[in-house]
């Protein structure tokens, strides 16, 4: 069976309407970020997170979409209980034509990932180890898991898969304090952290009780998204 039937096989298993319509269905998340570089808007991303009954437990699933620019992002990540990737698909547009299609799916202890472009296929298989997540500086929602594996791990390291990148890396995750969020006309109660790969800080991000994103950031391109409306 090729990648992608694998991958359609287990997206469909995981999120099969049995599964998001059960009684512990809920949305976790839904908001639309407002995206600035150096204090410019740029671009906007809007993403729905749900919360579903999966055959080993609890699973999350996200949809987004994002316009940075010239340059359009669709995205569908389905995570286990603890943020883990289960399958991954990105697509990425520019001026309407797709330039790159990222498939990703999960198997235990492991996650395989493939990159198609213009110039051809790779693919590349990376370790699920305790408090792994995906992420892409390009979207900020995928933040939400990082927080999520992050608080849960005794040593608040996490191990951050990059697809785009090709690579996978291990991250500190770093209180910064108690901060306010102007969201929406309205101050909130913010707490900051950091997700610090050696000396470099990857991302901030700024959530509240719920675990929700209010503020985030991608500082080495300098950007940085605040929701237009606070959570409800």
């Amino acid at each position: 069976m090729s990648f992608r039937a694998l991958a359609l096989v287990a997206t469909a298993v995981l999120l099969a309407p049995g599964h998001l319509t059960a009684q512990t269905s809920a949305v976790v998340d839904e908001a639309t970020f407002m995206v600035s570089r150096k204090g410019a808007p740029v671009g906007r991303e809007s993403y729905r997170i749900i919360r579903a009954a999966g055959s080993g437990g609890q699973v999350f699933r996200a949809v987004s979409t994002s316009a940075l620019g010239e340059v359009r992002l669709s995205s569908t990540l389905a995570t286990d209980s603890s943020g883990a990737p289960v399958s991954y698909e990105l697509r990425i547009t520019q001026r309407g034509e797709q330039i790159q299609f990222l498939q990703g799916r999960g198997r235990p202890d492991r996650f395989s990932v493939l990159v198609q472009t213009k110039s051809g296929e790779a693919a590349r298989e990376y370790l699920i180890r305790r408090a792994t997540v995906l992420l892409d500086d390009e979207l900020f929602h995928p933040l939400y898991f990082a927080a999520l594996a992050g608080l849960a791990a005794p040593d608040s390291t996490v191990t951050v898969i990059s697809p785009r990148e090709a690579s996978q890396r291990q991250h500190r995750l770093e209180f910064r304090g108690i901060e306010v969020v102007v969201v929406g006309g309205q101050n909130l109660t913010g707490r900051r952290f950091a997700f610090v790969d050696s000396a470099t800080v990857r991302a901030e991000l700024w959530i509240d009780a719920a675990g929700r994103v209010l503020k985030a950031a991608y500082p080495e391109k300098a950007l940085v998204a605040l929701r237009d409306d606070p959570p409800r």
